[in-house]
This record gives C-alpha cells, sequence and structure tokens, in this order.
C-alpha cells in the first residue's frame, strides 16, 4: 500500500493562552494546505484527532467547527478519539479512506487546547482516558500506575534509576534543538535523579507537560504526488492499529510489548521491511519507561534492553535508529489528540530532510512512529518511505 503525504503542517508545542482550540486547528490545517498546494476546495474529507474538547475547551463537535473556519465544508468532518493514541487513529482512517478509493485527497488533523484549566482540572480530564470510576479515584493515576510498571521493569531485568535517566538525557538533548518543543533545555543523569519525586521511582524530568498544539498532514492518492516528481516522494506504506488492557492495575510487561508488538509486526509486513530498515522512530513517551518499552516492541531491542541504546549511543542521531530526535513527547509534550499527528509530522519532515538542523539524521529513507494511549488499551503503528522514482 502506498498513500502520498503532500503536505503537512504544525504549531509550536507550548502553553498558548492567547489561541483558542479553533485557531490552533486553523493554523495547522492552512499551513498543510499551503505545503500541499491546495485549496480548500481540494479537501475531500476531514478527520480531527481531539481527544478532550468538552472538557478542556467546552466544545464538542470540533471537526464541524474546523471544516467551517478552514473553509472545507461542504466536506464530511469527522472527529476522532481514542486516548493518547486519538491523532495516530485519525491518521489511520485518513489513509483508509485513501485506500478505498472513495477520495482523492483527504486531510487528518490533531489538535488539543489543555492550558486554560488549572492542571488539578486537566489531569482530572485525562484520567478519563482510563479507568476513572474504579482506578482514578482509588488513586491509581496514570503517573502511579506507569511508576509501578517502572518498577517492574526495574525488578525483573535488573536495570536501575540511573540507567533509566538515561533515557530522558537524550530526549531533552534533541528537545532543546527543535524550536517547536514545549520543554527546551538539556540535562544529565543527575539532573534527572534530582528532579522531584512524581510517583516513586517516577521523577520530574521523565514526565511529559500538558501542552497546546495542533499537526496536520494532507494525503493524496499516490498518482497525485507520482505526478508531481519536483515534489518529495514520502508515502505511507503501512497503517496498524490494535487494542489492549483497560486497567493499570494488571497491565503486565507482557500487555506493554505486546501492545505495539503485535501491530508493529504486521504493519513491518505490509511495508515489506524489517526493523533493521528503520532510520528514524517517534516512540510514544509521555513517561520516560515508555521509549525502552517501545523500542523492545518495535523490534530495536531484545526485551529488557531497550533502555541500552539511550546510554550507548545507538538510539541517538548517529546510531543504528533515531528514536525521539524530536525530544519525544518528554520535551514537544503531550497534546493528547494531536500527538500521533505530530509524530507523523516530525517523522515526515526527516524524510524530507527538512527537520530543523540540529536533530535531521542524514539519510533517511524509512521511518517510523508508534503511538500508544489509556493505561495500554490502544496501539497505533504508522511507516513511511522516501521512495524515488
Amino acid at each position: 500500500m502506498r498513500v502520498g503525504v503532500l503536505g503537512i503542517g504544525k504549531t509550536p508545542h507550548k502553553i498558548q493562552h492567547n489561541k483558542s482550540l479553533r485557531d490552533l486547528i486553523v493554523d495547522a490545517g492552512r499551513l498543510a494546505m499551503d505545503d500541499a498546494g491546495i485549496a480548500p476546495t481540494d479537501v475531500q474529507a476531514f478527520y480531527l484527532g481531539n481527544a478532550g474538547c468538552t472538557g478542556f475547551a467546552f466544545e464538542n463537535s470540533v471537526a464541524l467547527m474546523g471544516a467551517d473556519h478552514l473553509g472545507l465544508t461542504p466536506a464530511p468532518a469527522m472527529r476522532v478519539e481514542a486516548a493518547c493514541g486519538t491523532g495516530a487513529w485519525a491518521l489511520h482512517l485518513g489513509v483508509v479512506a485513501i485506500l478505498s478509493g472513495l477520495y482523492d485527497t483527504v486531510m487528518v488533523m490533531g489538535a488539543e487546547k489543555m492550558n486554560d484549566l488549572a492542571t488539578v482540572e486537566g489531569t482530572s480530564i485525562i484520567a478519563q482516558a482510563a479507568d476513572s470510576k474504579e482506578e482514578y479515584f482509588s488513586g491509581l493515576t496514570f503517573p502511579s500506575g506507569v511508576a509501578l510498571t517502572m518498577r517492574k521493569y526495574m525488578q525483573v531485568y535488573g536495570c536501575t534509576e540511573e540507567d533509566l535517566a538515561n533515557v530522558s538525557v537524550k530526549n531533552h538533548h534533541y528537545g532543546a534543538r527543535n524550536p517547536y518543543a514545549h520543554l527546551r533545555f538539556e540535562c544529565t543523569v543527575e539532573d534527572v535523579m534530582r528532579s522531584a519525586k512524581v510517583a516513586d521511582p517516577l521523577k520530574l524530568y521523565e514526565v511529559c507537560p500538558m501542552t497546546d498544539a495542533g499537526s496536520a498532514l494532507i494525503l493524496c492518492r499516490e498518482e497525485i504526488l507520482r505526478d508531481q516528481p519536483d515534489r518529495e516522494q514520502v508515502y505511507i506504506t503501512a497503517t496498524s492499529m490494535g487494542s489492549g488492557t483497560w486497567y493499570a492495575a494488571s497491565d503486565t510487561l507482557d500487555d506493554a510489548y505486546d501492545l505495539l508488538h503485535t501491530p508493529a509486526q504486521k504493519a513491518y509486513a505490509m511495508a515489506g521491511l524489517t526493523p533493521k530498515d528503520m532510520d528514524v522512530a517517534e516512540i510514544y513517551n509521555s513517561f520516560a519507561i515508555q521509549e525502552p518499552l517501545g523500542i523492545e516492541s518495535l523490534g530495536f531491542a531484545k526485551q529488557g534492553d531497550g533502555w541500552k541504546g539511550a546510554k550507548d549511543g545507538s538510539t541517538w542521531i548517529d546510531g543504528k535508529v533515531g528514536v525521539n530526535l524530536s525530544g519525544g513527547l518528554l520535551c514537544k509534550g503531550h497534546p493528547l489528540g494531536a500527538t500521533g499527528t505530530s509524530q507523523a509530522v516530525d517523522v515526515v519532515e526527516q524524510l524530507r530532510g527538512t527537520a530543523p538542523k540540529d536533530i535531521q539524521r542524514k539519510n533517511v529513507s524509512n521511518g517510523i512512529s508508534a503511538c500508544r494511549g489509556g493505561p495500554g488499551a490502544v496501539a497505533a503503528i504508522h511507516i513511511y518511505q522516501r521512495l524515488e522514482g
């Protein structure tokens, strides 16, 4: 399968009190259409990923709002929601819409406005992506659930908090060089270890910030992009989804592995590629421990060894595979519905060679994005290739 990426657009990830959700949608959408060289009337369908508009923005039918303000009407518009995997699910639907033959050109977007509420209000809205009736009100929040996973990982595989701190060090190295990232500072292992405990053993520098952002892609039939040879020939060549466990208390390391591993294997087969073919990867890491878990699930390391790449350099920009060269969610922030599309845009930039210069890997041909959501309830894998001729 091949679906062309005709255009991309993204806003900065940061607290944007001067921007509404509508503004973020319009900004990202216009940037993507300008990049694609199309008019709003060329967009035949609109898929908007947004996870928390009713809680964060006191709005609901935001895809319809966005379609109107972007000038996309009368094209159909749909809001997609799947916890932290929302934007990646929207991308899946956009790819499937093109492959079905029903549409020639569609817009896929993720957008989230999270910072107009107090943090305690925001975290209560985020908690609704898990079992808010039982676990959350019993004290098992996302941070505490992930802390349990981190503790289990260290006990089973014999690594230390200092070992895992290297993941944050790597992400902050690249986040500091990404002008679109929310957090732009470097740190050391010692800095990570000294940062405040969020839920033992999870520390502040191992947790992503809430952020406001939008990101969009214009997808098209392969022939449309092929007919424009002067454009970078970047295609999505695999899309694979999955679901998993709903309860954090019973989520095991094997559950965490299987969540992304199963759809990743399907995606590799769909694209005719293997883990060794990947040059770059954007892997979900709202908490640092999720990066090594994803590295293992995608086949870049065996179980228990996913953290080593951040320490030995093999997941840095010149390593075997450049992982989260954007700074990942730890530095970009985690704009819920926009996270999956942000990952996609970042990988496409790497393949085009247009990523910010200090985070651009050389000679990138293949990339992968891996997004997850809920305690371990949703997974999304996409593979991207730069194809010449």
